[in-house]
C-alpha cells in the first residue's frame, strides 16, 4: 500500500489547513482523541503553533481534546524501530571519530591527510572530526558509505580524488569498529539496519507536514509503514505532478517553472542598513491595520538580524528573534574563553603570560570578583587605600616593566603589592580547574618575592637541577598542563563559575542573568553527558585543551528570548512556509540564500552530490521555489527586499527565483537591481511614505488583554517631515559631537614651559591633557614606546651627570659607566626575563650611549663641563599680557659651562629618530610653534645665568653619526618675540580661550582622537560660539 497524499488549499496558511484536516479526520461526536497520531513537522516552532491552532479551532467544542504526539522530522525515525543497542550521542560519535583518526597509521591515510593534525591542536582535529562525522551521517542517511563514493569516483575517472576517499574509508572502518567494541550504535547505521531487517512498524497514524525533501533511508522506513502514513501537501491537487509519492518536490517540475514574482512587491536596497530601513518603511505603511502577531519579518541571511533588531528598536518596535542569544555570547562563556586563552599562553614551563591575564581580568564578572578578593586580602595600608584602582595599577605596572609572565615582581610598593595580589587572585581561580583539593591547594604560585636590590645581597645556595625539577612539578603551571580526563577539567570549569557567581543575585528578567543560568546549566548537562561516555573514548588533555573542546561543544546552543506578545517575530527562511501570519516582509532575498546554494565543499562538491543522488543545488532550488510559491499564495501581503551588498560590503546577486519569470520582464528586473538610480528613486519614494505617517506609534498594533489597539511602537517615536519638501527639512546637525569642557578647574598659578607647545597646537587638547589630567593608558604594551625609550635614556644620563666620571676625557670610562647604569636600571625595571623585543631595544640604547660617550669625551676635551643636570627651575616674576602674575616652571635636562669662556649651554636630550634641529621643532613658516627652549632662558636666570646663553639639543638618534649637540641660532629679536608670545598664550591659558578643536595630524595614534572625533568629517562643536572661557564652569 502506498503513502496517502492529502492536498490542502495553498491560498490559506498550511498549518491552519492541516489543523482543520486533523479535526475533521479524528473528531468523533463528543471527543477529539489524537493520542494515536504522530505528527511530524520540520521544527519545534511549527509544533507549538499547531498545538495552539488545535486548541483554538477545536478546544471549545471538544474540551477533552487529546493532542497528537508532535515530533520533529529528525526525531521521528527512532519511533519506528526497536533499538537493539544504545545510540551514541553526537559528542560520543565525535570522540570516537577522534580515536579512530589517531588509531590509523599515518601512511594509510596520507592520500586524504598528508599532515594529520597534532593531537594537542584541539581546534584542528575537532574541525576535521566534525567534517568526517558530517560526511558520514549524510552518506549513511542515503544508505552509503565512503567506499561507494570511492567507487563512483573511480567510475568517473577521478583517480586522485578516489584515492582520497579510499583513505577516508580506512578511518570510517576504524570508527565503525570502535563503535562495535563500545557496543554503541551510530544513529544512521541503526536506521539502515532497521530498514535491512524490515523492523519498522508502528501502531500510530503518521502525519507528515512540510516534509518537502527527505533522504533515501527515511523513504525506505516510510515504505515499511506506508499504510499508516499520510503526507499533507500545501498545494492544490492540480499540482500533484509536482510532488512525488512521499510529498517531496520533484526537482524537474520546479526548476523550469516560471514564478513571475510581481515587480511591485520587490524592493532593492544598497546595504544591510538600507534593507532594515526599507523593512521599517513597510511596517509604517500598514498604518495600524495589522497587529504585531499578524506580521512576520523574514530573515534569509542571519547576518542581517543585528541590523534589523537595531532598526526596529530605533523605530520603537519590539522585535523577537527566536534564536535569541547564543551561549557563546553569554558572560560565563566569555569568561571561560578568556581563561582558556590565559591558561594556553603558558610556554616552556613558564606560567601563563601577563598579556592574557590583563585580558582575563577585564571580564566584568572577574573584575568584580577580584575587587572583592582585594578587599579581603590586601593587608598593607598604602596598597589597601589604592585597591579600587587596581586595574590602572596593573596597566601601569605592565607598561613600565614589560614583564612577560608573573614571577619575581618589580618596582616599588604599593603597586607591586597590588599586582601580586591580583596575580594570586587569578591563580585562585585557575586552581578551581584542578581536580582534588589537596593537589590544587599545594600547587606552587608563580608569584615570587619582590625583585632583589641590585646591591648588597647575601649569596644564596645555588639551586640544583633536582631543585628546579621539583619546583617545576609542584607549580600551578605544571598542574594545569598535566594530562587529565576531559570530564575532570569540565568539572573544574563548573567550579570556576560557581566561585565567580556564588554570591550573585540573579534576575529572570535580565538577559545577561538568563545567559549566566543557561551557560552554567548547559555546562552541567555537558558534564553529565561526559560521565555517560565510555572512559576509553574520553581524551586526556591539558586544561587549555579541555576548555577549548567544551566551549566548542556548547557555544552554538541558543538561549531563547522571553516570550513577548507585543513583538514582531523575525523568522528564518525555512520557518516561513509553516508560519501563518498574513503579512510577510522578507529580507535577504538574494542568490545563495534564496535559493540556498552550496558549491565549495572540501569533501563533496555539488557535482559529486548530483552523481550520488544526494541533496544538491538542484534539489535546494526546487525546495525554495516551492516554498516561495506557497508563501506568495498563502499570505495577504508579501514584500521581498533584496540587497546589493552584504554586511561586509561584498556585492550580492539577485535571486534566480526572481528571474524565473516571463522573458519580457527580465530586462526590467536586471535594470531594477543593478541601476543605482533605480535603487535611489525607490528608496526616496519609500522614505516619503514613511515620513508622511501622521505618527509612527500608530502604524502597528498588537494584541492586548485590555486594549486590542495598544501600539507596539513607543511613544518616543515622532513624525518626520516629508523629504520631498526641502523647506520642511530642518538644518542637519552632526550626531558626532565634541564634548564641551567640563569640570573646569581654577586658573593655574604656574605653567610648565612644555605646555605652551600643546596649547599652540590645540587649546582643547591642552585642556584635556594639562587641566583634566587625562592620559591614555595602554593595556597591550609589548615594547618600549618612544616615551619610555627616551625616559630610560634620560635616567641613565642623569646618573652620569651626577657621577664622578662626568668630566672624564676617556670615552671608554664614560661608556663603561653608562652601560653599567643601563644594565642596573634595566634589571630593576624589566627583571631578567625579558621579551626579545625589549632585549633588542636595550641593545639599541647601548649603541647610542656608546656613541654618546665618544662625543661626551670630546666635548670635555673642548673645555665644556656639566654644570647642572635634571634640575627643576622656576621663573617667579613672569606675567601674562594683562600683567597677571603666573609662575613658569620646567626641568632642564642639562646645562654645560665652558671652563675658559664662561659660556653656558642649556641643552635638552632628544632621543627621537628624526633628530630635527631646534629651529624646525620650534618654528614653522616663520611662526613659533614651541616656546620651550626660549623660555629656558627665563628659567635659568634664577641660577644666575643671565647672559651669554646658548640653547639647543643633544641629539641621540638611531643614526649614530648624528649624535651630539645641535644648537639654535635665534637672534635676540626672535627670542624676544617668543617671550612676548608666551605672555599672550599665558593669558589665553589663564582665561581658557578655545576657538577651535584642531584635528590631529596623525589620526591613527592621537591620544584624544576619539574625544575630538578626528576621524569624523562633519563633527559637531555647537558649544564653541558661546564658549566664554574659564568664567563658564560647566558642572
Amino acid at each position: 500500500m502506498s503513502i496517502t497524499r492529502h492536498f490542502v488549499d495553498w491560498n490559506k496558511p498550511a498549518l491552519t489547513e492541516a489543523a482543520d484536516y486533523l479535526i475533521r479526520r479524528y473528531a468523533d461526536a463528543d471527543h477529539l482523541d489524537m493520542s494515536q497520531v504522530i505528527l511530524v513537522l520540520p521544527g519545534r516552532r511549527a509544533a507549538r503553533r499547531m498545538l495552539e491552532l488545535l486548541v483554538q479551532r477545536g478546544g471549545s467544542k471538544w474540551p477533552a481534546l487529546v493532542p497528537p504526539r508532535m515530533v520533529t522530522f529528525n526525531q521521528f525515525p527512532e519511533l519506528l524501530y526497536p533499538q537493539q543497542q544504545k545510540l551514541a550521542d553526537d559528542l560520543t560519535q565525535l570522540l570516537v571519530w577522534r580515536k579512530a583518526l589517531y588509531a590509523v597509521r599515518p601512511q594509510e591515510i596520507r592520500a586524504a591527510l598528508p599532515n594529520r593534525p597534532d593531537e594537542n591542536s584541539v581546534s584542528s582535529w575537532l574541525a576535521l572530526c566534525e567534517s568526517l562525522r558530517k560526511q558520514h551521517n549524510e552518506l549513511a542517511a542515503d544508505g552509503m558509505e565512503f567506499d561507494e563514493v570511492h567507487l563512483k569516483l573511480v567510475e568517473l575517472g577521478h583517480s586522485e580524488e578516489a584515492e582520497r576517499w579510499q583513505a577516508l574509508r580506512r578511518i570510517q572502518a576504524e570508527y565503525l569498529m570502535q563503535m562495535d567494541e563500545l557496543q554503541l550504535w551510530d544513529r544512521q547505521a541503526a536506521r539502515l539496519v532497521a530498514v535491512e531487517m524490515r523492523e519498522c512498524r508502528t501502531d500510530s497514524d503518521i502525519i507528515l507536514i512540510g516534509t518537502v525533501d527527505m533522504n533515501r533511508i527515511i523513504r525506505q522506513m516510510l515504505d515499511q509503514v506506508a499504510d499508516q502514513v499520510t503526507t499533507i501537501i500545501h498545494a492544490p491537487e492540480s499540482e500533484a505532478a509536482a510532488f512525488d509519492e512521499y510529498g517531496c518536490v520533484r526537482p524537474e517540475q520546479w526548476e523550469t517553472r516560471l514564478l513571475n514574482i510581481p515587480l511591485e512587491i520587490t524592493r532593492i536596497a544598497d546595504s544591510p542598513l538600507q534593507q532594515a530601513q526599507l523593512a521599517m518603511v513597510e511596517l509604517a505603511s500598514f498604518d495600524g491595520r495589522f497587529r504585531a502577531d499578524d506580521i512576520t519579518i523574514g530573515v534569509a541571511d542571519d547576518a542581517l538580524v543585528p541590523t534589523l533588531t537595531q532598526a526596529m528598536a530605533d523605530a520603537g518596535i519590539a522585535g523577537q528573534w527566536p534564536i535569541g542569544m547564543l551561549l557563546r555570547d553569554s558572560r560565563p562563556f566569555q569568561l571561560l574563553s578568556a581563561m582558556a586563552l590565559h591558561v594556553g599562553s603558558a610556554r616552556d614551563e613558564m606560567p601563563p603570560d601577563f598579556s592574557s591575564l590583563a585580558d582575563f581580568v577585564r571580564h566584568p564578572d572577574v573584575y568584580d570578583w577580584i575587587s572583592e578578593h582585594l578587599n579581603q586580602n590586601l593587608a598593607a595600608d598604602d596598597a589597601f587605600t589604592r585597591r579600587h584602582a587596581w586595574l590602572d595599577e596593573l596597566d601601569q605596572y605592565l607598561a613600565e616593566h614589560l614583564q612577560l609572565t608573573p614571577g619575581v615582581l618589580l618596582g616599588a610598593a604599593p603597586r607591586r603589592l597590588i599586582v601580586a595580589e591580583v596575580c594570586r587572585a587569578v591563580e585562585f581561580l585557575l586552581r578551581c580547574l584542578i581536580p582534588g583539593t589537596t593537589e590544587a591547594e599545594s600547587a606552587r604560585s608563580a608569584v615570587g618575592r619582590a625583585a632583589p636590590s641590585v646591591q648588597g645581597n647575601k649569596r644564596r645556595r645555588q639551586r640544583t637541577l633536582d631543585d628546579l625539577a621539583d619546583a617545576a612539578e609542584a607549580s600551578l603551571t605544571h598542574q594545569l598542563e598535566k594530562k587529565r580526563s576531559l570530564s575532570d577539567w569540565a568539572d573544574g570549569a563548573v567550579r570556576v563559575l560557581a566561585t565567580i557567581y556564588r554570591d550573585r543575585e540573579l534576575h529572570s528578567d535580565s538577559e545577561a542573568d538568563r545567559g549566566i543560568v543557561a551557560c552554567v546549566t548547559r555546562l552541567q548537562e555537558f558534564n553529565a553527558q561526559l560521565r555517560r561516555i565510555p572512559a576509553s573514548v574520553l581524551p586526556e588533555c591539558t586544561a587549555s585543551q579541555a576548555l577549548q573542546l567544551l566551549l566548542r561543544q556548547i557555544g552554538e546552543t541558543s538561549i531563547p528570548p522571553e516570550a513577548d506578545d507585543q513583538a514582531v517575530e523575525l523568522l528564518g527562511w525555512l520557518e516561513l512556509p509553516l508560519d501563518d501570519s498574513p503579512v510577510l516582509v522578507l529580507t535577504g532575498f538574494n542568490e545563495g540564500k534564496i535559493p540556498e546554494s552550496i558549491n565549495a565543499d572540501a569533501f563533496m562538491p555539488n557535482s559529486l552530490r548530483t552523481r550520488l543522488d544526494l541533496t544538491d543545488n538542484r534539489r535546494r532550488y526546487a525546495r525554495d521555489a516551492y516554498a516561495l510559491t506557497s508563501v506568495l499564495h498563502s499570505r495577504r501581503h508579501v514584500i521581498l527586499i533584496a540587497g546589493r551588498t552584504d554586511v561586509k560590503g561584498n556585492p550580492l546577486a539577485p535571486s534566480r527565483l526572481w528571474f524565473a519569470a516571463d522573458p519580457k520582464s527580465l530586462t526590467e528586473r536586471v535594470r531594477r537591481f543593478y541601476d543605482p538610480d533605480s535603487v535611489r528613486t525607490e528608496t526616496e519614494k519609500s522614505g516619503a511614505r514613511f515620513h508622511r505617517a501622521e505618527h509612527v506609534e500608530n502604524v502597528l498594533h498588537v494584541r492586548n488583554t485590555t486594549d486590542i489597539s495598544a501600539p507596539v511602537l513607543s511613544d518616543k517615536a515622532t513624525a518626520l517631515p516629508d523629504p520631498t519638501e526641502p523647506e520642511a527639512v530642518p538644518p542637519r546637525q552632526s550626531g558626532f559631537l565634541v564634548p564641551p569642557p567640563m569640570s573646569v578647574p581654577p586658573a593655574p598659578t604656574e605653567i610648565p614651559v612644555t605646555s605652551f607647545r600643546e596649547y599652540l597646537n590645540c587649546p582643547y587638547r591642552y585642556f584635556l591633557s594639562r587641566e583634566l589630567k587625562l592620559q591614555q593608558v595602554a593595556d597591550d604594551v609589548r615594547e618600549l614606546d618612544a616615551r619610555a625609550f627616551g625616559s630610560l635614556i634620560h635616567e641613565v644620563l642623569n646618573q652620569f651627570g651626577q657621577s664622578t666620571v662626568r668630566d672624564a676625557f676617556d670615552d671608554e670610562a664614560i661608556r663603561d659607566f653608562l652601560l653599567d647604569a643601563l644594565h642596573k636600571a634595566a634589571l630593576g625595571r624589566f627583571g631578567r626575563a625579558r621579551s626579545a623585543t625589549v632585549s633588542v631595544q636595550l641593545k639599541m640604547i647601548e649603541s647610542r650611549l656608546a656613541a654618546f660617550a665618544v662625543w661626551q669625551a670630546g666635548t670635555c676635551r673642548d673645555g665644556w663641563r656639566i654644570h647642572q643636570t635634571e634640575k627643576k627651575y622656576e621663573c617667579t616674576d613672569f606675567t601674562d599680557i594683562h600683567a597677571r602674575p603666573v609662575k613658569l616652571v620646567g626641568r632642564v635636562d642639562r646645562i654645560d659651562k665652558h671652563v675658559q669662556t664662561g659660556q653656558f649651554r642649556v641643552l635638552d636630550y632628544k632621543t627621537s629618530e628624526s633628530a630635527l634641529p631646534p629651529k624646525s621643532t620650534h618654528r614653522s613658516k616663520h611662526e613659533w610653534i614651541d616656546l620651550q627652549l626660549p623660555l629656558y632662558r627665563l628659567l635659568v636666570r634664577s641660577d644666575g645665568i643671565t647672559s651669554n646663553v646658548e640653547l639647543g639639543y643633544i641629539q641621540l638618534p638611531g643614526d649614530l653619526s648624528k649624535i651630539g649637540e645641535d644648537l639654535a641660532d635665534w637672534s635676540d629679536a626672535e627670542l624676544l618675540e617668543a617671550e612676548n608670545l608666551a605672555r599672550i598664550i599665558a593669558a589665553d591659558i589663564i582665561d581658557l580661550k578655545i576657538t577651535d578643536v584642531v584635528p590631529s595630524g596623525d589620526r591613527r595614534s592621537s591620544e584624544f582622537s576619539r574625544i575630538c572625533q578626528d576621524t569624523v568629517i562633519d563633527r559637531g562643536m555647537p558649544w564653541i560660539p558661546g564658549w566664554s572661557g574659564r568664567t563658564e564652569v560647566v558642572e
